[in-house]
């Protein structure tokens, strides 16, 4: 019934449902993880731009602030 209502075919729906994850979701989730740290670490003040700073300074990742900015946003995390 959910194939008909988002009218996708059945054999779809099964392969996109046994996929793996995808290379960026897999970086997300990690990523998300450091964030999550960093955060804890600054006592929930850090915001996008020093969690940014911190990842590139300190941790030698290359990102996006606007990726840090909404992976932020998914964990509901939020700097003062």
């Amino acid at each position: 019934m959910a194939c008909r209502v988002l009218n996708v075919s059945t054999s779809g729906f099964y392969e996109w449902r046994s996929r793996p994850a995808s290379a960026r979701d897999e970086s997300d989730a990690h990523l998300a993880n450091k964030i999550r740290d960093i955060h804890a670490g600054s006592r929930g003040c850090y915001g996008a731009p020093r969690v940014h700073a911190d990842l590139r300074l300190g941790g030698g990742i290359r990102t996006g602030r606007k990726r840090i900015a909404r992976l932020m946003r998914m964990l509901g995390v939020a700097g003062i």
